[in-house]
């Protein structure tokens, strides 16, 4: 499923009409589209037209425009083609609901890689925090043949007392800070955040106890 960019083709063709002006070749917009992959619709932002492809990779309970929203603005649209996703059960890739399956950050970079492929690039970068940095190098350490370049910030390769303790320290959302809580809250509603935040936890404690945080 390919998403053109309408209004910077508009602008190519009016400029092409003008002397001495050159026609403006990479896409400045952000669109949306949907596509299938693995049996689930994923929700995603196209942007730029640029060589070099890159995945943007939200954290836990993130989507493309909560988390990636000023690189999505920003990044270089004439270097890259930027995409930013909504992992399954996150922001618009609901349905389905957000489940945590033992194996689910394997399931998120199959995802990812089989995303990036349906939408025909050959080989692309990652850029991932948090959660989706996890996923990130998990998706580099299975296709590293089609992984170009790798950035994560914020992600852990194994799961620590002290992580835990953290986690279960902000388990209820009710006491987040309003600045942390409302985007997700506006996204999600109450109830769907604070079930998914809690399993979340509940499948990152299964992590420590049953694979020794590994």
């Amino acid at each position: 499923m390919a998403v053109r960019c309408v209004g910077t083709l508009l602008r190519r063709v009016w400029r092409a009409w003008q002397p001495g002006t050159a026609a403006l070749s990479y896409c400045t917009e952000i669109t949306s589209g949907r596509i299938q992959v693995n049996g689930v619709d994923l929700h995603y932002q196209r942007t730029g037209s640029g060589e070099h492809a890159v995945l943007l990779l939200p954290g836990a309970l993130g989507s493309s425009q909560t988390d990636f929203g000023p690189q999505l603005k920003l990044l270089d649209k004439k270097a890259f083609t930027v995409i930013g996703w909504d992992p399954r059960g996150y922001g618009r890739s609901i349905p389905p609901a957000r489940d945590y399956p033992e194996d689910f950050f394997s399931r998120d970079a199959t995802d990812a890689v089989n995303l990036m492929q349906a939408l025909h690039f050959k080989r692309f970068s990652l850029l991932g925090w948090s959660d989706g940095g996890i996923t990130a190098l998990v998706a580099a350490g299975s296709y590293p043949l089609l992984i170009n370049k790798l950035i994560v910030w914020g992600a852990n390769a194994y799961v620590t007392e002290e992580d835990l303790a953290l986690y279960n320290a902000v388990k209820d959302v009710s006491k987040w800070s309003p600045g942390m809580r409302k985007p997700l809250e506006d996204l999600y509603g109450i109830n769907y955040l604070t079930s998914t935040f809690s399993t979340w936890v509940d499948a990152m404690t299964n992590i420590f106890q049953k694979f020794d945080g590994k």
